[in-house]
Order: structure tokens, then C-alpha cells, then sequence
């Protein structure tokens, strides 16, 4: 399903199935949403090796909890702010990543104290819930951007 029929879905109320980008879609002004967006689907993964105390790399909570160290990160903070700033829906997208940011770096907290029932119960609980709100948030924005401008996604550099 494509970006824009997934959001119409999604705001309709249909439970959100799994989103594919078509290559006019993939791109909002510097960001590669489908790179963005599956590196933060990638984070459950390397949260629960975190938990299992079997990852291959050392992560710290400080650089995890931080909303400005990843890509879509970056992108909120430069060229999503310069182009997208005044919409609402920015200022959603950058709220939810992070308070995204902030549930990884806690689970990542409890995990690296030994405390794995709680990492796990937060990964559980509040984890999926963070993870789609940024989703929702970037796809929103997306189509603001596409609604103000009438520029087609492949348009958009």
C-alpha cells in the first residue's frame, strides 16, 4: 500500500498495515522516509538484544534518549524545522520523536542497570505505541507538506 493510501486508511480509522513507499514517495526535502522510518522500527530489535544482554554493540543512554542523533532527528532539527516549522504537524512529529527517544533511552536504562522485567514490560507497553506516533506524525506532515504545496512527492527535494 502506498504512503498516502496508508494515511488515508490510518485516519479512517483502519488498523495500519504495513506502509510501502512507490520511488516518487520515498523523499521530503533531504529526508528519506523509508530509511527514517525503518531505523526506527530497527530500534525494538536492538532494544531487546540490549534486554537479553546479547547485543553486539554498547549503546548509551544519553546518545539514545536524544532526539537529535538519528537521521529523522537531524532532519526535524534543520531542514524539517526550515521547511516545515509553522505546521502543526511539525511540531507533532518532533514532540512524538521525542518522547520516542525518551521511552528508548529509559528502556535502555533499565535494561543496562539489570533490570530486564521493567525494560521489557516497557518495551511491551509503551514502546509500539511511541513508535507508531512518530510514523503518523512524519506521514502526517507529509501529506500537510503535499496539501500546502500541490507539489507531487517527486517534486519535493
Amino acid at each position: 500500500m502506498s504512503i498516502l493510501s496508508w494515511l488515508k486508511n490510518t485516519l479512517a480509522g483502519e488498523l495500519p498495515t504495513k506502509m510501502e513507499f512507490a520511488d516518487h514517495e520515498q523523499h521530503l526535502h533531504g529526508l528519506d522516509m523509508k530509511s527514517a522510518l525503518d531505523a526506527h522500527a530497527a530500534w525494538k530489535t536492538r532494544l531487546e538484544a540490549q534486554i537479553r544482554g546479547d547485543a553486539g554493540e554498547t549503546l548509551s543512554v544519553a546518545t539514545v534518549a536524544a532526539d537529535n542523533n538519528c537521521a529523522l532527528g537531524h532532519w526535524i532539527h534543520g531542514d524539517g524545522q526550515s521547511q516545515f516549522g509553522e505546521y502543526p504537524e511539525y511540531a507533532q512529529l518532533r514532540k512524538v520523536h521525542a518522547e520516542f527517544h525518551l521511552c528508548a533511552g529509559g528502556i535502555l536504562s533499565d535494561a543496562h542497570d539489570g533490570n530486564a522485567v521493567a525494560a521489557d514490560a516497557s518495551l511491551k507497553k509503551h514502546f509500539r505505541h511511541h513508535s507508531d506516533a512518530v510514523q503518523l506524525a512524519l506521514v502526517r506532515l507529509y501529506a500537510k507538506g503535499l496539501e500546502n504545496e500541490g507539489n507531487s512527492p517527486g517534486q519535493r527535494h
